[in-house]
């Protein structure tokens, strides 16, 4: 005598229970991605486990909710990485592509042959050209020992070493002061 066993579930059935578990995981990612940092800014507001566990978790269901809508964890999107064909998936044209024509290629190249003859000398040029000169830590330590004996502090050369770099190699004038 054997125990009747009970009958097996229809396809219909799973499938709900499917969809059912489906939006019910959808919501949770939902309400934690919101909820957990807004927990994590109430007061008291510390660095400790507590606040790294909501981080994580809020982390972890916002890469689940864009898992859901792209089929692509957030670390695939980042690092281009992963074979996602769809509506907004677009091919890749590098520049050696054949779908680039031959015409658009050489009116690019003489467009960047233009500014350059244009503006001059670039940027990289000139660092290229101070770093191969050989005695530019003589040069360094001459203009420090200078700005040192008109009595000028290391505080005052880096203010100055920003002003150039912010104004585009301007020296600063010790009049404006």
């Amino acid at each position: 005598m054997s125990t009747p066993q009970p009958p097996p579930p229809n396809a219909a059935a799973q499938a709900a229970a499917a969809a059912d578990y489906a939006r019910t995981l959808h919501n949770v990612a939902l309400a934690t991605a919101i909820a957990c940092p807004l927990i994590a800014l109430l007061p008291p507001r510390k660095l400790d486990l507590f606040t790294l566990t909501l981080g994580g978790t809020s982390v972890y269901s916002i890469n689940y909710l864009v898992r859901e809508s792209t089929h692509r964890s957030i670390l695939q999107h980042l690092s281009g990485r992963g074979t996602h064909v769809g509506v907004h998936s677009v091919p890749r044209i590098d520049e050696t592509s054949s779908a680039v024509p031959d015409v658009v290629r050489q009116h690019t190249q003489e467009a960047l042959r233009t500014v350059k003859a244009e503006n001059g000398p670039s940027v990289t040029a000139e660092v290229q050209a101070a770093r191969d000169s050989k005695d530019w830590v003589v040069e360094r330590d001459k203009d420090v020992q200078e700005a040192l004996d008109v009595g000028k502090g290391f505080g005052d050369m880096i203010m100055d070493q920003i002003y150039e770099v912010v104004n585009w190699g301007k020296k600063r004038d010790d009049d404006d002061d």
